[in-house]
């Protein structure tokens, strides 16, 4: 839940903001936050005393619509028993269902899909006046810019910044084209741009964020666009660490390894979800590059960065996985050692090709599959981390660690926020927001602990 900052001279109107979902949809709601507060109402994480309750919903799986549809429904009880007035949705979930929500959920006043969450301010006003229309949609065109209000809800020494919108890919297990629209990319220059009134505010991390950050300036016929982003980061002052986030395998050539390799601010980290590792599934996927298997990618990756750290998504049970493929897939896990792995089972989402193909693999078997996969990466990572003790890396500091005030957290430059871990600092001190060296001296499954040098 997004908490706006508090004066003594704020209204007494309340409103509370729900973010559900990928970090691509935190930075919808931080734009929905600027416009709830351009409304006049102050932000509060305590929605039984907000008269207006907004959720950003997911709707990229069954169970993201569900956990929308029940903070829904949660919500709706403030308007029976508390001061909320009006209830509203956004996001994912809207734009997926559309018309069919208003007699799904009569509780909720108003709904606006993914095209539109940048308008809530203007629709708000006229639907105070009016009481309808109750749902706008429309195909999703909008990209956000520089120039966009944003009410950052992150720490204020790290920021997610979107560098593009939507999806061309048509991978077959995936409905994000239908929800987000088709992929369109900002310029080189308004990126830069962000990124400067960004360190300006203070924020030394830059976490880069999109459907797929590699095609970057594709949707133009720019294929040098991401290189060239990558070196006007280099020259914002201000800003330490630069992390690219949902990097698309295929798009993944020597020319951003060689650039990553050379800039001082570009962390060795990246995300790459390469969904399976057998090639008959990664075809049957629509994932488009075959002449490149995961290993060779990643052995390309590790020529040009030895320290990178490896984040990526798996997904068991694809229609068609035998249990053969599956074996497949444990061996790809266990001798490639990537450094984080999140395993999702297949969903045959209503919209998505895969959900008509023959095959399908149970569920308990798509269950069973996960949490061995689950099981084979905590195993690397400890091996992993392990490996680290005695090693000096520089850590950011993130604040007080939640359990006690004895201990604080950071993170390394291979630990993305939220996704991967944290360090947690046994000795030393340091200001919040400050990258300091540190000495790893001990590790547990997906955790380290440190001490500061400074």
């Amino acid at each position: 839940m997004l908490d706006g900052n508090r004066d003594t001279n704020a209204p007494r109107h309340r409103a509370a903001l729900i973010s559900l979902g990928c970090a691509k949809n935190l930075v919808d709601s931080e734009v929905l936050a600027a416009q709830i507060r351009d409304l006049g109402y102050t932000l509060t994480e305590s929605a039984e005393q907000a008269e207006l309750i907004v959720v950003n919903t997911c709707g990229f799986l069954e169970t993201a619509v569900q956990e929308a549809v029940d903070h829904l429904l949660a919500m709706a009880q403030f308007k029976s028993q508390g001061p909320c007035a009006h209830l509203v949705a956004v996001g994912c979930m809207v734009q997926r269902y559309g018309v069919k929500l208003p007699d799904l959920l009569p509780e909720v006043d108003l709904f606006l899909g993914t095209s539109q969450y940048h308008r809530f301010g203007e629709i708000f006003r006229q639907f105070l006046k009016t009481g309808s229309p109750r749902v706008f949609l429309e195909r999703p065109t909008y990209l956000v810019d520089a120039s966009t209000a944003r009410l950052p809800s992150t720490p204020a020494h790290t920021a997610y910044v979107k560098i593009a919108e939507g999806c061309s890919n048509r991978c077959s297990f995936c409905v994000i084209p239908k929800l987000r629209g088709p992929y369109r990319s900002r310029t080189v220059e308004d990126v830069a741009r962000e990124a400067r009134a960004l360190a300006d505010q203070g924020v030394v991390e830059v976490n880069l964020i999109a459907q797929d950050t590699t095609a970057f300036g594709s949707d133009r016929g720019d294929t040098g666009a991401l290189v060239r982003l990558l070196e006007a980061l280099e020259e914002v002052d201000g800003i330490r660490w630069v992390r690219l986030l949902y990097a698309y395998p295929h798009r993944v050539h020597e020319d951003l390894l060689k650039t990553m390799a050379a800039s001082h601010k570009v962390v060795a980290y990246l995300d790459i979800p390469f969904q399976h590792a057998v090639p008959r599934i990664l075809q049957a996927m629509h994932r488009v590059d075959m002449e490149r298997r995961p290993e060779q990618i990643l052995e390309l990756i590790r020529r040009h960065l030895p320290r990178a750290a490896l984040r990526t998504s798996l997904m068991v049970g694809f229609p068609g996985e035998t249990e053969r493929d599956f074996r497949a897939l444990c061996d790809f896990v266990q001798h490639m050692e990537l450094d984080h792995v999140g395993v999702f089972a297949f969903s045959p989402e209503k919209g998505c090709r895969a959900a008509g193909y023959p095959d399908q693999v149970p569920e308990p078997v798509k269950e069973e599959r996960k949490e061995t996969l689950l099981a084979i990466q905590q195993e690397v990572s400890r091996r992993k981390l392990a490996a680290l003790v005695g090693q000096r890396w520089p850590v950011l500091v993130e604040g007080e660690h939640p359990e006690t005030e004895l201990l604080a957290v950071g993170r390394l430059p291979t630990q993305a926020p939220e996704v991967d871990g944290q360090v947690i600092i046994t000795e030393g001190n340091a200001q919040v927001g400050q990258i300091v060296p540190a000495v790893i001296t001990r590790t547990h499954d997906y955790d380290l602990e440190a001490r500061l040098e400074s």
